[in-house]
């Protein structure tokens, strides 16, 4: 029999576009922090026929572990990986293990080592997909999802003095919202709208969106890069080579040359190597990709472009079957990632180079801190866009930086940094000479390395959670009249 107690009034009807992994972190995140006597109606649209992801292996690292532990799922995680991540231990310091090896390979003897990136408990590595089935297990019973949603665009109206959105999908349905959280990819639609609405509202009337020198930065730029991926697997590469380093060493690989790079490590619990061929095409950076973004490629095109090298590489490229081509682009300084009651997260703001293995972990952080702040009870529909502009202070300043220092590392993997080792043959007396020079130069390139990674650790993403939650108090008290 009824208690005569009816549910609250959800505060506001909020849709999130995207169920990859930041648009699953953003839900379990509601779910773990919402009031339930504040509730919020979340819909969840996906463009494909399931939950699932795209790409294989991920990397994991200490600032994406923290937030795991705030949404109490480090210990499922942990079991997902290929090297469950250490602690100290008693309150001792964690302990710097090798996180990325780094070879010299791009010529036809044994290439050797010339540095190793050192984090505090090393790196741990896991299949996309493990990490998706954590996430899926953890959403919350209220968020409703919805599959074969492909967004098209939205469309804004007031009802009441407030914003009403109309999301348009690709079959033809529709649905309205109160709030859209876009995380629908580096192709996000989500952001394509909300830099439409921006640039009819502030800029030239006689410019178009892709003439425009602040709108242009929400279109995709293809880096110069395209990545030929394939899963090796280990027992294959045993047989050709038990002592191969991919199998000895657990963390990221890479094999690098002039213009080029091979990342491995292992995923699935040791069961595959995450095998991903990098090559840099000269003056192709900003121009436009002649070719389709994904396609499938002949394992011959690889074998080509690694031809001469290190026979490590050579037998692993011997292994490569069915590769995938893959354009690397980019989201690059983004002018702004919310507008109204509408916000951008993970690869729709900030879509970056693989070359820190922090896009996952970026889109993550972004998730907690918006979701935190949304399920706020104190977060009513018209404080939103007050508190989307703390997430927007706090995270794309620091996105962005991502960003541009990932391309700059991935650079210096392909000895094409200036001032640093260039991977061109000096002019020494002898052969000996020469290799004494160059392993200096990389010596020196293995630092400069390392200095780039050292935010990974070193800058706490709790600092920025406890600046959210500064800010927060200041906008609730100005709010109320303190």
């Amino acid at each position: 029999m009824s208690d005569g107690s009816s549910s609250p009034r959800p505060r506001f009807c909020l849709a999130i576009i995207g169920g990859g992994i930041a648009g699953l972190t953003f839900a379990v995140t509601l779910g773990q922090y919402e009031d339930r006597s504040a509730p919020i109606e979340v819909h969840m649209y996906e463009a494909g026929t399931e939950i699932t992801t795209v790409g294989a292996g991920i990397s994991v690292w200490p600032r994406t572990w923290a937030v795991m532990r705030h949404l109490g799922l480090y210990e499922q995680l942990a079991q997902a990986s290929v090297q469950a991540p250490g602690t100290g231990g008693n309150g001792a310091e964690p302990k710097m293990k090798p996180a990325f090896v780094f070879r010299k390979s791009d010529v036809p003897r044994d290439g050797y080592e010339f540095g190793r990136v050192m984090v505090p408990n090393g790196s741990t590595t896991m299949h996309r997909a493990d990490m998706v089935d954590v996430l899926v297990k953890n959403l919350p019973a209220s968020c409703s999802i919805h599959t074969c949603k492909r967004l098209v665009k939205y469309t804004a109206t007031s009802r009441g003095g407030s914003p009403v959105y109309t999301l348009h999908f690709a079959d033809g349905t529709s649905a309205e919202a109160d709030v859209i959280i876009g995380a629908d990819g580096i192709k996000s639609k989500t952001r394509a709208s909300m830099y439409e609405y921006a640039h009819q509202r502030d800029c030239p009337q006689n410019t178009t969106r892709e003439e425009c020198e602040r709108c242009l930065k929400a279109t995709p730029k293809w880096t110069g890069t395209v990545g030929y991926r394939y899963l090796i697997p280990s027992e294959k590469m045993r047989e050709v080579n038990p002592e191969h380093h991919a199998l000895k060493i657990k963390s990221p690989m890479s094999y690098s040359g002039k213009g080029k790079h091979v990342i491995t490590y292992p995923i699935s619990h040791g069961k595959y190597l995450n095998w991903i061929g990098f090559v840099t095409i000269p003056g192709g950076e900003g121009s436009t990709y002649p070719r389709k973004w994904v396609l499938d490629v002949p394992k011959e095109e690889v074998i080509q472009h690694f031809s001469g090298w290190e026979p490590e590489v050579d037998q692993m490229t011997q292994l490569v079957e069915k590769p995938s081509l893959w354009a690397i682009h980019v989201i690059e300084d983004l002018p702004f990632s919310v507008s109204g009651s509408v916000a951008l997260m993970g690869d729709a703001v900030h879509a970056m180079t693989t070359h820190f293995g922090a896009g996952g972990g970026q889109a993550i952080e972004d998730a907690y801190i918006l979701g935190r702040l949304l399920a706020d009870s104190r977060t009513s529909l018209s404080r939103v866009p007050e508190v989307f502009q703390i997430y927007q202070d706090l995270r794309l300043p620091f996105a962005r930086r991502v960003v541009n220092d990932a391309r700059q590392v991935g650079l210096m993997y392909e000895f094409s940094w200036p001032g640093l080792h260039d991977g061109i043959s000096s002019n020494a007396a002898s052969e000996e000479e020469a290799l004494a020079l160059e392993k200096q130069q990389l010596s020196g390139l293995a630092d400069a390395i390392q200095d780039l990674w050292q935010w990974q650790w070193k800058e706490r993403f709790e600092d920025q959670w406890e600046e959210a939650e500064r800010r927060y108090a200041q906008l609730d008290k100005a709010n109320r009249g303190y």
